[in-house]
């Protein structure tokens, strides 16, 4: 089992957004990190969009990112949603965060995380700040992520979609097995694997199975993605959730 496990989770989709997963719940996994300096997302891709940066459209649009590499420090978090808007304004997102949701899901805490993308022979072809937004409704918690990548990655192809007052919504549900980093896969794991039953992933204390849903869509010129990972809504709840952020 390879540090990457999640590259067989949407069939025929570019690998591009295989790793758009892993992104998300490598974050989510080791949220509660004392020493979050270290990479979150040591090798992903993340289905994200923004503004060209200092590399220049020909440069980004030559060339797809095959990799990317992502660091959240603890220390950097925010605890209000005015922070969060404050320096996710400063990137020039155009993307509105919400205090708390109608369902009850109220703002915890945000992170910046620093990153970057990189080719095939890992050069890096663009770094950015992305965040990560947590929101809380008793001991259920939802994550709304916002990052600056469609120039260089691709939206997915083959999962279900929700047309939201013109805007299309993607929507994923899959059931990942995490395990320990020196976690030895049995026969039954590489049947389960292979598949599909379960996708698997580095980076757990210990062995955890968890549902996972997430909605994406495209807030101007970034991807939004609210991930959910603790059973609690189902996906017409998450398609509402990102249509109040729409609505801002």
């Amino acid at each position: 089992m390879r540090n990457e496990d999640w590259n067989n989770i949407f069939g025929d989709t570019p690998e591009e957004f295989h790793k758009s997963v892993n992104s998300a719940l490598e974050k989510i996994a080791e949220r509660e990190e004392t020493n979050m300096s270290r990479s979150m997302g040591i090798r992903k891709i993340v289905v994200a969009a923004a503004v060209v940066a200092a590399f220049g459209v020909t440069a980004i649009a030559a060339m797809k990112a095959a990799g990317l590499e992502s660091h959240t420090d603890l220390r950097d978090a925010v605890y209000s949603v005015s922070e969060i808007q404050e320096l996710s304004d400063d990137e020039d997102f155009g993307v509105k965060y919400i205090d708390e949701f109608s369902n009850g899901y109220k703002f915890e805490v945000g992170y910046p995380s620093v990153g970057k993308a990189t080719d095939a022979d890992g050069n890096t072809i663009k770094e950015y700040t992305s965040f990560a937004v947590e929101y809380k409704n008793g001991d259920s918690e939802i994550v709304f992520f916002t990052e600056p990548n469609a120039d260089v990655v691709d939206m997915p192809t083959d999962c279900e979609t929700v047309d939201v007052d013109g805007t299309t919504v993607y929507t994923m549900e899959d059931t990942y097995k995490f395990v320990p980093p020196d976690y030895e896969m049995t026969e039954q794991d590489k049947e389960d694997e292979a598949s599909g039953k379960y996708i698997f992933s580095y980076g757990t204390d210990e062995v955890e199975i968890q549902n996972v849903k997430q909605v994406m869509w495209k807030e101007g010129s970034v991807i939004c993605t609210i991930l959910e990972q603790t059973g609690t809504l189902d996906m017409d709840e998450l398609v509402s959730m990102a249509e109040e952020v729409m609505n801002l």
